[in-house]
This record gives structure tokens, C-alpha cells and sequence, in this order.
């Protein structure tokens, strides 16, 4: 039976925007899918097939899930909250302004040294001196740092004291998902009541790699060095987890 299900969700952190699941199985006398379910006796392909070419090429069902996601969301942060006044509770309270007209571009690609990213980051959202050890040559020193005008970089702006940056909680998308599982079976009547099934599954059939970036992956920051990075698959894509690099199975079983 084919299904196809499609999906719209809000921008909680672990939900996408959307969702399209397709699966299909079949075999006798279900509808059958592809042409392995038709096979064998008394089905459309070999239907005067003998015994040993049944067993052969008879009662075999297929079964596929393949899933195409958009990307779990993310909110741009801040490496320098330290410059922001009473904010700063959380790593989502650390956002920087987006200046009008600009925009955060996304998208795969390698840094000069050769580290996969999600976004390139700007220079540092600071001030030219360290106001943080003033000293004589400090031409800011006793300076309030609420009067003056905040850092820029790139198309973004350090917030106003006492404000949160106006980049909106989980604005951004991080790399979209897609997964293929299929799953064969081979049926052997071995005698009246014995019964014989020969089963292979395949996890991630085409072994795509679910990149880790999100809000609990990666490095958010847009003024860090390392901000952007995909260091990972995602946590849930680890070995032996539903969205993991490919992964094949066998097994046997006899029905008695």
C-alpha cells in the first residue's frame, strides 16, 4: 500500500518546517510494489513456475520509508555578551541585531581551512580597545558603555543595553534531512507447517549523512572564529539510532 504524508510545523527546536514521508510495501495478494512481489506461482511473472524455481523466485516482499525533512531550526548567538547589560540569561537572550536590509546567508560549504560550515561568521562585535583593563592610553576609559554608538559587523550590530538582539528565536534553518530505509523478505515453505523467512534490512540506504546543526548542535555564534562549524552528525544519528550512516541486517527465522 503507497502512503504519502505531508506536514507543516512551527518552529519549536526539535520540529521543521516540512515534512514528506513516503512508504510503500507489498506482496500477494496486497497490491504489489515493483515487480519482486509479482513473482512466482500463480502470481503475473512465472505463474507456472515449478517448485525449486518458486522457491527461487517466489515469495519475496519489499518495503521502503523514504523521509525528506527540511532542517531543525537554530537561533544566531552572540560571543560577546559580556558587552551586553542585563541580558544575558540564556544563550537564546544572546542575539545580535540584524541590520536592516542584510541577511544571514546559509548553506554547505568549506572555510579556507577546509572545515565544513553553515554560515560564514564575522569579525568580533567589540570595541576597538579593552574596556575591560583600562589604562592611560585608553581614550574610552570611564567611559558608559550604553552611550556609545554599538560595534558593527558585517550585517550585524551589537544590541543597546538592556536589549535583545532582534534576530527572532529559531529564525534560521539548519541542513535538511533525507533518509531511505527498505527492508526484503523471502518466505520458504519448507514443509505444510515449517515455514522459513530470510529477512535483510537496510538503514540509510543511500548512507546521507544528517549533519548536526541545530539548536543543540554546532557553533551558533556569528562573531566567533569557529562560528558555523559542523563538527558532527546529528546526536540522534549516531550508530545504532533511527537516522545513523547506513546500516545492513540479516537474520533467519523458522515458523512452526
Amino acid at each position: 500500500m503507497n502512503c504519502l504524508l505531508a506536514k507543516a510545523r512551527n518552529s519549536l527546536p526539535t520540529q521543521v518546517v516540512g515534512k514528506i514521508t513516503w512508504s510503500a510495501a507489498g506482496k500477494s495478494p496486497a497490491p504489489p510494489i515493483g515487480v519482486v512481489a509479482c513473482l512466482g506461482k500463480g502470481k503475473k511473472f512465472f505463474t507456472d513456475a515449478g517448485r525449486w524455481k518458486n522457491y527461487l523466485v517466489g515469495g519475496w516482499q519489499v518495503s521502503s520509508t523514504t523521509n525528506w525533512s527540511g532542517g531543525l531550526p537554530f537561533t544566531p548567538t552572540l560571543g560577546e555578551c559580556g558587552n551586553i547589560s542585563d541580558v544575558h540569561i540564556s544563550d537564546d537572550d544572546c542575539r545580535p541585531n540584524l541590520l536592516p536590509g542584510q541577511s544571514l546567508k546559509t548553506g554547505l560549504h568549506r572555510d579556507a581551512s577546509g572545515n565544513l560550515t553553515w554560515f560564514t561568521p564575522v569579525a568580533p562585535l567589540v570595541y576597538p580597545v579593552n574596556l575591560a583593563n583600562p589604562t592611560g592610553n585608553n581614550p574610552l576609559e570611564g567611559t558608559d558603555l550604553c552611550t556609545l554608538p554599538r560595534p558593527t559587523a558585517g550585517p550585524f550590530a551589537l544590541p543597546a543595553c538592556g536589549q535583545i538582539g532582534n534576530i527572532g528565536r529559531n529564525s534560521y534553518r539548519g541542513p535538511h534531512f533525507f533518509g531511505s530505509d527498505l527492508s526484503l523478505t523471502k518466505a520458504f515453505n519448507i514443509t505444510e507447517t515449517v515455514i522459513a523467512r530470510f529477512r535483510f534490512d537496510a538503514y540509510n540506504l543511500f548512507n546521507h549523512p544528517v549533519l548536526g546543526f541545530n539548536s543543540a548542535q554546532g557553533n551558533l555564534s556569528v562573531d566567533n572564529g569557529a562560528g558555523g562549524r559542523i563538527t558532527a552528525i546529528e546526536t540522534d544519528a549516531s550508530p545504532n539510532a533511527p537516522n545513523g550512516l547506513r546500516q545492513l541486517q540479516f537474520g533467519v527465522r523458522l515458523d512452526f
